[in-house]
């Protein structure tokens, strides 16, 4: 079959299961374009992120197609039941937890169905862009708690550290700092987890591009973690400094709400010399093994 006809009944595949879906990708959609949920605006973007992902390296995703049968059932197995379990659970989890469930019953659902018309090898040379769909999925309650925790947490100490060296007379009583007349509290709401989210996301898209090795991938994210606590607790110690010694409003202000962005590209330039150090590594490694092999050949020869 040629490749156009499987495109064409995996487009047919798809669409048949977004419309049976269509009531979970609404809700879906409303909880990420929901304001509140600061964990969820990222949501909408990693589908078309996938797909650009796989056409970006469409030649060698689909340089071997062919049926997938049995593979397949076990992903339609697997998706139905977390379908079912989501529907039998509804009223034994909250609204968050029960939409992450049926997402994912979609998403392992269109899975099985890549994986039948276009097979295992297509599947595997994918995987990435593939498996980075699960993003979309929306973050668990406990999860989501616990992160958001330790997020509060390192970004509050990192804030405090700041305002010493600021040299700002500062008062730390857990997440309550007492300023000259002034007392702030690092809320939940002040975790950074949405830039966060988008500060990992980028750190897996690049280490996907420019390195080779998962062991230097997961630096990477690693690396994301200091970086997004540093750049949240800077955020929180500015505007610390700004309402001491400018304006106390600038804490209920525009700039409070929705100035993120600056400090998120500060997370950027922050990242960008890890992620050179680790391609820099790893192309020494890779001239090092090239070198060992040319001179094992070498000397192989005269034996």
């Amino acid at each position: 079959m040629k490749l156009s006809h499987r495109n064409l009944l995996f487009s047919l595949f798809s669409l048949f299961l977004l419309l049976l879906n269509a009531k979970t990708i609404h809700r879906l959609t409303q909880f990420s374009l929901d304001f509140d949920n600061t964990e969820a605006s990222h949501i909408l973007v990693i589908p078309f992120l996938s797909l650009a992902l796989i056409w970006l390296n469409r030649e060698n995703i689909f340089h071997d197609v062919r049926w997938s049968v049995m593979p397949a059932m076990v992903l339609v197995v697997l998706g139905s039941s977390l379908y079912i379990a989501g529907m039998t659970a509804r009223t034994r989890l909250n609204q968050n937890d029960h939409l992450a469930l049926l997402t994912l019953a979609v998403i392992v659902l269109w899975l099985s169905g890549f994986l039948l018309f276009y097979g295992s090898a297509a599947f595997r040379t994918a995987l990435f862009p593939l498996l980075f769909l699960l993003l979309a999925i929306p973050i668990p309650s406990r999860f989501l708690e616990r992160v958001v925790g330790m997020l509060q947490v390192g970004s509050a100490g990192v804030a405090y550290g700041l305002l010493r060296l600021a040299g700002t007379p500062v008062y730390r009583e857990g997440m309550v700092f007492v300023l000259p007349d002034l007392v702030v509290e690092v809320a939940p709401e002040c975790s950074g987890i949405r830039s966060g989210i988008a500060l990992l996301i980028s750190s897996l898209v690049a280490g996907h591009f420019f390195l080779r090795s998962t062991r230097r991938r997961a630096a990477l994210l690693f690396a994301a973690i200091p970086v997004l606590l540093f750049k949240n607790g800077l955020r929180i110690a500015v505007l610390s400094l700004l309402a001491v010694h400018y304006d106390k409003r600038i804490l209920t202000s525009q700039l409070h709400r929705e100035g993120g962005i600056p400090f998120f590209v500060l997370g950027l330039f922050l990242i960008y010399p890890v992620l050179k150090m680790l391609v820099k590594s790893e192309r020494h490694r890779s001239k090092a093994t090239a070198d060992a092999r040319s001179l094992s050949a070498q000397y192989g020869g005269f034996q």
